[in-house]
């Protein structure tokens, strides 16, 4: 009798705990990261497009181009084709 109450107990605690788990890592995911004035800032996700030989950049609304990186503790930038940067 105890199982047939503690099964779909334990599933629906499970189940919520797991919810919880998997939107946090797909927000984290929805961003990319540059350096501005020796700070990190969160932009939204950037396609770079096919991976090459060059840094993607983006260029803000000021004018300054940025380097973008997939988490702030990356150290190298993603790589891209293009050779224009990408405008925010």
């Amino acid at each position: 009798m105890k199982n047939k109450f503690l099964i779909p107990v334990l599933a629906m605690i499970f189940a919520t705990g797991l919810s919880f788990a998997t939107a946090e890592r797909n927000d984290e995911q929805a961003l990319d990261y540059i350096r501005v004035n020796n700070q990190w800032m969160a932009i939204p996700e950037i396609d770079c497009g096919q991976a090459g030989e060059n840094e993607c950049q983006v260029e803000l609304q000021d004018g300054t181009v940025h380097s973008i990186f997939d988490t702030q503790s990356s150290i190298q930038p993603k790589k891209t084709t293009k050779t224009e940067p990408v405008k925010l």
